[in-house]
């Protein structure tokens, strides 16, 4: 008999830790952007979904989603193939 597919874990603490990195990242992109502005909004908003023991899921998806609309948004290229936009995804679709 075969044993069940597991499915992945969703990995709360992993998730703040790549945002908390993706914070970091963010200090990179010029003061004054009305851009930059809403992804650190978008990104503080995350955090916040994120900050209940257990989050709304419906809520870190939104969250992510405007993030990731905000994100495609800047021009700067680095920042938008930011590897922890990509991994936090990948675990926010664990979800």
């Amino acid at each position: 008999m075969s044993e069940p597919a597991q499915t992945p874990r969703f990995d709360h603490q992993r998730l703040l830790d790549m945002v908390g990195q993706f914070e970091t990242e963010l200090e990179k992109l010029p003061a004054g952007s009305a851009e930059a502005e809403q992804l650190r909004e978008d990104i503080a908003r995350l955090r916040q979904h994120l900050s209940h023991a257990q989050p709304h899921e419906d809520s870190v998806r939104d969250s992510w989603h405007a993030l990731r609309r905000a994100a495609d948004s800047i021009e700067n290229q680095v920042l938008r193939d930011s590897p922890y936009i990509t991994e936090m995804g990948r675990i926010i679709g664990l979800l």
